[in-house]
């Protein structure tokens, strides 16, 4: 028998620092560009980056909605709100649609997304009367019964909608063709009931005070009589948007704003606050303003100005939906937002940090102006082991980014350091430095990969001394992405080239500047255990697993190197893990062989999760044999099924990953195994309440320990074995009934049984 030594620690532990619960899902949108606001009885919604948040102006609280927590969707591409039913209209980008009823249930309407003959279905504007919403449309408009919670209509005009206003009983439709007119009382299904009545191309039609009042990109705004019988220019300019609200026209741009009270009184605005949209509601306008997200104003009559009175209300998020590359340092994620592939993907630059539950983002404001073309593009980010707040960051195309505390204090090009662009000595060179993979070795030195250039490997060695490594196997490579230290400190760099891809390791023998020791191989075809060649793969990302394996990821599925020592053999193979089909069949099939790999990572307990181009993400057992999980957009909160990037927190087990659609993440049960048992072990949710049916997870252990689960009389309740520094249980019995309410012993030892500790669980039933 083991023995388990009994170290008693604190009773119970607070849990506000571990509320997400063993397989459950959180999202990290971006909420930092607030387009559009609408009011409702206790505050504010706001549609930012294509998500949704509000403001509770009753209690100051910010509300995120999103697939993880409520909505049927993501990307939202308009909203409206019914005061009738209290209910807010939701349309997303694929047509999808959901309705958000008292701010609490969700109601999904998926016929429109799913009706087929329609191959256009983007939506233009919308309006609501009284339990109706009219969608207008790029072939007609679409009538829904928000009360009864469907489809009643569809007027198909064979016409592209821009916007729809209602009077009394008559629908006017701006298309790109003119005005058309439509009696209720007629059969408005039938295109030929709609009847054009003017010319003109109107952007925005809203009505007011019995008249309707239309918007001209570039012109401005008219008012015309209720059957477009009159029309009078009301203001000249241009408005980006126009609105009823609190029984005004509001209408304006950026930094201009007009508040018609009626069309003989308006008060004109002028200050540069960014406006994307604005309400009134309860003596206060509401602002969506971009980058600066929601603000509240009160309008000071004598200084004719909008004072800010809540200013900057915005999700604790990332700044943009971009996750290029990511990585964990010292429990702090970071996040590249640019990308290459053929081409340079033209995102803003964009680094973020997630830090003890804190995002924060990098100086992007006038990094442009100080190096003289655009900042973008940036492709990886490392922060330096010998200080948490000093990063580099590569980019796609104008070299390497130094920061210290966030804030940019240089940038090493072709002129000042011995990064390669790839047309020396000609005025674009400045564009052409597409540097990505920033990776520290062991011993300090930052290593970056440059494309398509005869250097491909520049070192900031550790005394900050620049130096170059070129191997004639990998000249010209483009699309140098990845580098990885094995656990022998050799170099291993990835190649997702379309273009005769090469996988490289190279041992330098611990002697950098001296390539003539090096050992290499510089891999161009792709030969399995079995002797089958698949020629040269792309490799898409690389990672060893915690026995030494190397795994590497391609558009064929996962190749493992299971003794890296033998790569520089003559006969050196890879392996293809085959599953077998268990159908008596007595066949396997290779493992996800159709399947482009984008991102590997390896959890606490050894386990492999992938991340895919098209099929979402998959969790796999220590061998790879088996699927523990397979993520999609359809079976799980996953925002979409293709996974850019994904990073582990070896801490809490937490699985960041960056999809094409965003970033959201999911709390496995096997963060890192602790070196040995310290005082920091705890179990949460603790104490364990009658309503709580989940798993209550004991955390800190070392890797691998034995767990046995008593009552206060000894009787052994639970026993197992942790997934690396994590263990799990269901708060019942060994024949599957709940416990007892009372206090449970929690006692661990190591796989020798050397160290153990206790601590305690307190069940309420």
């Amino acid at each position: 028998m083991k023995k388990y030594l009994i170290v008693l620690i604190s009773l119970f532990l607070s849990i506000n620092a571990f509320t997400q619960a063993i397989g459950e899902w959180r999202d990290y949108l971006s909420y930092n560009d607030a387009t559009k606001v609408i009011p409702f009885n206790n505050g504010v919604y706001t549609l930012s980056d294509g998500s949704l948040y509000s403001y509770n102006t009753e209690d100051n609280s910010i509300k995120t909605y999103n697939k993880v927590n409520s909505l049927s969707d993501i990307d939202i591409s308009y909203i409206e709100y019914s005061q009738t039913l209290k209910t807010l209209l939701i349309v997303y980008k694929n047509a999808n649609i959901d309705l958000l009823i008292n701010d609490n249930e969700v109601y999904n309407m998926s016929e429109f997304m799913n009706k087929s003959g329609i191959q256009d279905k983007a939506i233009n504007d919308i309006i609501i009367d009284d339990e109706y919403a009219y969608l207008s449309t790029n072939f007609g408009i679409v009538v829904i019964n928000m009360d009864d919670k469907e489809i009643t209509n569809s007027y198909i005009l064979n016409k592209k909608v821009i916007s729809t206003v209602k009077i009394n009983k008559t629908f006017y439709a701006a298309t790109t063709e003119g005005v058309y007119k439509g009696l209720i009382t007629d059969n408005l299904q039938n295109a030929s009931s709609w009847n054009i009545i003017s010319d003109s191309n109107y952007d925005k039609l809203v009505p007011f005070n019995n008249q309707i009042i239309a918007n001209i990109n570039n012109d401005g705004l008219y008012a015309i009589s209720a059957n477009f019988d009159t029309s009078n220019k009301i203001a000249e300019g241009y408005y980006s948007y126009l609105n009823i609200s609190n029984n005004e026209l509001i209408a304006g741009n950026a930094n201009y704003v007009s508040i018609y009270k009626d069309l003989n009184n308006v008060i004109n605005i002028s200050q540069d606050d960014g406006f994307k949209s604005i309400i009134h509601n309860k003596d206060i306008y509401w602002s969506a303003n971009g980058d600066k997200g929601l603000n509240g104003y009160k309008y000071n009559k004598e200084k004719k100005k909008l004072e800010k009175i809540v200013s900057s209300i915005i999700p604790n998020s990332p700044k943009r939906n971009l996750q290029y590359s990511m990585n964990f340092t010292d429990n702090t994620l970071l996040v590249a937002g640019g990308g290459i592939y053929t081409d340079r993907f033209r995102n803003p630059g964009t680094i973020s940090m997630y830090r003890n539950g804190e995002w924060s983002n990098f100086q992007e404001e006038g990094i442009a102006d100080i190096i003289h073309q655009a900042y973008r593009d940036i492709t990886s980010v490392v922060q330096d082991p010998r200080d948490s707040e000093h990063h580099f960051a590569t980019s796609a195309g104008e070299g390497v980014y130094e920061f210290k505390n966030k804030k940019f204090i240089k940038l090493y090009t072709c002129d000042n350091s011995s990064i390669p662009t790839i047309f020396p000595g000609e005025p674009s060179a400045y564009i052409y430095m597409r540097t990505d993979g920033a990776k520290y070795d062991n011993n300090n030195n930052l290593w970056i990969l440059s494309s398509s250039v005869k250097n491909t490997i520049s070192i900031l060695k550790n005394d900050n001394k620049w130096i170059n490594l070129s191997y004639p196997e990998i000249e010209s490579k483009p699309q140098m992405e990845q580098i990885m230290f094995d656990k022998r400190n050799w170099t291993w760099l990835v190649n997702s080239t379309w273009k005769n891809p090469v996988l490289s390791c190279i041992n330098t023998n611990g002697t950098l500047e001296n390539t003539k020791d090096d050992q290499t191989k510089f891999i161009i075809d792709y030969v399995n255990q079995d002797g089958k060649s698949f020629g040269q793969l792309s490799s898409f990302c690389i990672a060893e697993d915690k026995n030494g394996a190397i795994w590497i990821g391609t558009a064929k599925g996962p190749f493992i190197i299971n003794n890296p020592n033998k790569i520089f053999d003559a006969n050196f193979y890879f392996t293809q893990i085959k599953v077998p089909r268990n159908d008596g069949s007595n066949y396997a099939d290779f493992l996800l062989e159709n399947e482009q790999i984008n991102a590997i990572c390896i959890d606490g307990a050894n386990r492999k999760w992938i991340g895919t181009e098209k099929s979402g993400a998959y969790l796999l057992s220590e061998d790879g044999l088996e699927t523990i999980h397979h993520f999609t957009k359809d079976n799980s909160p996953l925002f979409s099924d293709k996974i850019r990037a994904m990073a582990i927190n070896p801490q809490t087990g937490e699985v960041f990953m960056g999809t094409d659609k965003g970033l959201i993440s999911y709390k496995s049960d096997a963060p890192e195994g602790e070196e040995s048992f310290s005082n920091d072990i705890h179990a949460y949710p603790n104490p364990v309440k009658s309503d709580y049916n989940g798993l209550i997870t004991i955390k800190g252990l070392v890797k691998d320990s034995d767990v046995k689960i008593t009552d206060a009389s000894g009787i052994l309740i639970n026993v197992g074995t942790s997934l690396g520094g994590q263990y799990t249980w269901n708060g019942k019995n060994r024949n599957g009934k709940r416990v007892a309410s009372g206090i449970y012993f929690v006692l661990a030892a190591d796989s020798e049984g050397k160290e153990g500790i206790v601590t305690k669980i307190l069940m309420i039933k």
